[in-house]
């Protein structure tokens, strides 16, 4: 099974800070996903609630195994909140800001953290939850953020979304570094994400790369004089070994465990009680 969820959102109502590229970067991700054997769904504008993302995320988890590969690919501004749970070492969380309001890291982990270990899950993020812009841009081009109320354009702050880099389970591609925004920007007289048009580009110049050989093709375009962000690959060297949109590499047997080498009994000491003697064994640490 294959499946994918693309969510692109350029109406932000309420706000003055709509966005032209991302419904193009839904729908170039769904054509292309489609053409790669996936049912695929979108989710545009009005469509992209709170409830209906959550929604349509959880389902794809849950129903996916031993095999499957399910990819959520979001287009659309990037935000942060005040962490109420103590759990982010800079009192904010980072969000994505949908149509109605926003969906917290933490609330989009509650989701992940029921995935079979098995299934194959990809993340591709055009967006930015922070960064400081010191370069110009082309007058076209917004960036994908929306500061919250009392945020310092000045402070950096994580990038990262979704889960924790330790032990990620999945592959993670997104469009900026920690220091850096998301571009939506008019190229070649269509806007799209800057990193979604040059990622969709690269895949269709050259099919059957690895992710990691895709991810160096796409450095070859981004940054640029015009677009000064860094597209990131996360995740395991394993899972960047393998071809696009195929499963991971999965081991279902666990490595042996090692056994110590039998040590003889000491001799006791003078005075000492022998069912008292402490033995030294080895401690084995997972890599």
């Amino acid at each position: 099974m294959k499946k994918a969820v693309c969510i692109g959102i350029n109406n932000y109502p309420g706000i003055s800070n709509d966005l032209q590229g991302c419904v193009n970067d839904a729908n170039d991700w769904y054509a292309l996903l489609t053409e790669y054997g996936f049912e695929a769904s979108l989710m545009l504008d009005s469509q992209a609630t709170r409830q209906n993302i959550k929604k349509a995320l959880e389902d794809m988890v849950v129903s996916a195994g031993q095999g499957d590969v399910i990819l959520f690919t979001y287009s659309g501004h990037g935000t942060q909140a005040f962490d109420l749970n103590n759990d982010e070492g800079d009192s904010y969380d980072e969000a994505i800001y949908v149509y109605d309001g926003t969906i917290l890291d933490d609330e989009m982990r509650v989701i992940i953290d029921k995935i079979d270990p098995r299934t194959t899950l990809v993340v591709i993020s055009d967006s930015c939850f922070s960064g400081s812009v010191t370069r110009l841009i082309p007058e076209n081009a917004r960036a994908r953020f929306v500061p919250m109320d009392g945020f310092s354009e000045n402070r950096v702050v994580g990038q990262r979304f979704l889960l924790p880099e330790s032990g990620m389970p999945e592959l993670l591609i997104s469009g900026c570094t920690d220091s850096e925004y998301s571009y939506d920007a008019e190229i070649d007289g269509r806007y799209n994400g800057a990193m979604s048009a040059m990622a969709i580009r690269v895949i269709r110049q050259k099919p059957g790369l690895t992710y990691q050989e895709f991810y160096t093709r796409l450095r070859g375009y981004l940054p640029s004089s015009e677009y000064p962000q860094t597209p990131q690959l996360e995740g395991s060297d394993a899972h960047k070994g393998t071809l696009l949109f195929e499963p991971f590499a999965y081991d279902p047997t666990p490595g042996p465990t090692p056994t110590p080498e039998p040590n003889p009994a000491p001799e006791p000491s003078p005075g000492c009680v022998p069912g008292l003697i402490k033995q030294v064994t080895r401690l084995f640490k997972g890599g």
